[in-house]
């Protein structure tokens, strides 16, 4: 790694990682909330990071989405190339993803000691065990920073460009939730899979990396005749 693309990744990351700086106090006032008023036994037993899960792929998605917008013009202007930036944005959304899981963990483990909130890492028993879990939280959340990264290239080409990005992000995403759903959920469509899934887990990751390989060459073709008006 390159001094510019460790200093960008460092940088980037930084700033990302401030956003949620607000976003996961919200999330813990919510997930509080939801635990002492409704009273249910699913959401009784629901741990932090259980409900927080989707959660973290939302807030990535918005990342990605934001991540042109708020830092390419700037990047350029400071003389990195698009390539760098691109792999710096890559690198930050991995340090970011493990980074989000790793707190809503501690936070979700804190918690977890006092009687009122669940302590699980998932929401409900199902057939997969807590690393399949684990492995799906941080591989979708990546998946789902990087389809955001692909929606906001697309925009800065302009309107049409930005619709067919959506139109592919939202591929992108119905396929890694496809494969982890598949793989954790227990069932799909009422039928049992849990078997199947869980015995299938090195499977389901290299699909995983492979849709993450494509999702990267896809930003890579975009970015380099990407517009970049610097100020």
């Amino acid at each position: 790694m390159n001094n510019k693309l460790k200093l960008a990744t460092m940088d980037f990351s930084k700033e990302i990682a401030k956003w949620t700086m607000w976003y996961l106090p919200i999330m813990a006032v919510i997930y509080i909330l939801v635990s002492l008023f409704v009273n249910e036994a699913e959401v009784n037993e629901m741990s932090l990071y259980a409900m927080a899960s989707s959660a973290n792929r939302i807030f990535m998605l918005v990342a990605g989405i934001l991540a042109v917008f708020m830092f390419l013009e700037l990047a350029i202007s400071l003389g990195l190339t698009r390539k760098t930036f691109l792999n710096a944005m890559i690198l930050t959304g991995g340090v970011v993803t493990i980074g989000l899981a790793v707190v809503t963990w501690i936070l979700s483990l804190i918690l977890g000691m006092m009687p009122w909130f669940g302590d699980g890492i998932v929401a409900a028993d199902t057939a997969a065990g807590p690393l399949a879990h684990i492995i799906s939280h941080l591989m979708t959340t990546y998946v789902f920073f990087l389809a955001g990264f692909i929606i906001s290239i697309g925009f800065y080409r302009g309107f049409l460009g930005g619709m067919i990005a959506i139109v592919l992000s939202l591929g992108i995403t119905i396929a890694i939730d496809a494969m982890w759903t598949f793989q954790t959920a227990g069932t799909v469509f009422n039928m049992e899979m849990g078997e199947y899934g869980s015995s299938n887990l090195l499977l389901t990751i290299i699909f995983s990396i492979l849709l993450i390989l494509f999702t990267i060459a896809v930003l890579q073709s975009l970015i380099r005749s990407v517009p970049v008006k610097v100020k």
